[in-house]
């Protein structure tokens, strides 16, 4: 194992460090973190038991003697092996009503929607009725033409479009 500013140790040189007393408590919190990788020291565990994960990562939970820490941070140690197995395998019943370790109940399932229905298409507008006026049987004017508000009129005293 390397650390900064420190010559190369075998695990088994830290450990026996740790046995003699040569590294501080400070230090020796912090080590689990950072050799378990390397070391194999802790096994990696799931603080709710196996398969299952905290269901409130932001909820605090505190241990008498211990710092209070958040459920997902008590997992992520549990996970790279801060924890020791024997303490974690009893810690699924210690956090469970604040971590919620319990299988999650899924949320609900909604309330299937319909697919919206269009409006209904209007029916068409006929065409409007054309009927001839004017004097002469559907001439506009005197002389002719057609004005019956169907097309263009033609009309007028002497005939023209009007």
């Amino acid at each position: 194992i390397e650390f900064p500013g420190q010559p190369a140790i075998t695990c088994e040189d830290l450990q026996a460090q740790g046995d003699t007393g040569f590294i501080t408590n400070g230090q020796c919190d912090r080590l689990p973190g950072l050799v378990n990788r390397v070391c194999g020291c802790n096994p990696p565990c799931s603080v709710c038991g196996d398969g299952k994960e905290v269901d409130f990562p932001v909820a605090v939970i505190s241990f008498p003697g211990q710092p209070a820490v958040t459920c997902g941070d008590l997992q992520t140690n549990g996970y790279i092996g801060i924890i020791p197995a024997g303490q974690c395998e009893r810690l699924p019943d210690l956090i469970d009503e604040v971590c919620g370790c319990d299988p999650r109940t899924p949320d609900p399932t909604p309330n299937p929607t319909r697919a919206p229905v269009p409006n209904p298409t209007p029916s068409p507008t006929p065409a409007p009725i054309c009927t001839p006026t004017g004097k002469k049987g559907g001439y506009g004017g005197k002389k002719g033409g057609y004005g019956n508000g169907c097309q263009i009129g033609y009309g007028g005293k002497k005939g023209g479009y009007g």
